[in-house]
């Protein structure tokens, strides 16, 4: 894998078809799909679509209001300190 800052983040269709559909589960199944990191599991991607929709408990800022790969391995460091 490459320089993290390299990383093409972009939200992919799937993901963008799930948000707009209102669909949360599936939106995370296809984060949880795109993200090379095997701590991000559907548990973590569907914590970090929760907090870029503003339906999570915890008050966790996120790249943007569809959730990245980046917010889906924080969310998977939180789950799993």
């Amino acid at each position: 894998m490459g320089d993290d800052n390299d990383r093409d983040d972009r939200p992919s269709i799937a993901q963008r078809l799930h948000a707009a559909t209102g669909d949360r589960d599936a939106e995370a199944e296809a984060l949880a799909d795109r993200v090379e990191d095997d701590d991000v599991d559907l548990e973590a991607a569907k914590v970090a679509v929760n907090r870029a929709h503003g339906h999570a408990p915890d008050d966790v800022e996120t790249d943007g209001a569809i959730a990245s790969a980046d917010d889906a391995e924080r969310a998977a460091d939180d789950i799993h300190e």
